[in-house]
């Protein structure tokens, strides 16, 4: 990497290889967006109901209903989330057992 912060590349592209490479940044700014939108929408809210435990109650996503966490957001969780720590086996038997964090995503 040099002071400008750009990785010199010493190669000859094609242009086909030019026009990939452009299309690819537009593509994955456009994942990142959709990534953003589908947190934004895949929020915890409270059922309403009666509980048993009032110090916390059942949380529903706000888009589809599931109990949270949603299916949605465990597969984000998996493919974006920050790798477990392989020294916390409290986090595996969480996940297992399907409970999750209770706070929104800011």
């Amino acid at each position: 990497m040099n002071h400008e912060g750009y990785v010199p590349i010493r190669t000859r592209l094609a242009t086909e290889d030019l026009e990939f490479l452009a299309g690819a940044r537009s593509d994955l700014l456009r994942f990142s967006e959709l990534g953003l939108r589908l947190l934004d929408l895949h929020q915890p809210r409270d059922a309403g109901g009666i509980t048993s435990d009032a110090a916390h109650p059942i949380l529903r996503c706000r888009s589809c209903m599931w109990r949270w966490p949603c299916p949605t957001f465990r597969a984000m969780l998996e493919s974006f989330g920050t790798p477990p720590d392989p020294d916390d086996t409290s986090a595996g038997t969480a996940a297992a057992n399907g409970a999750g964090p209770r706070e929104t995503i800011s």
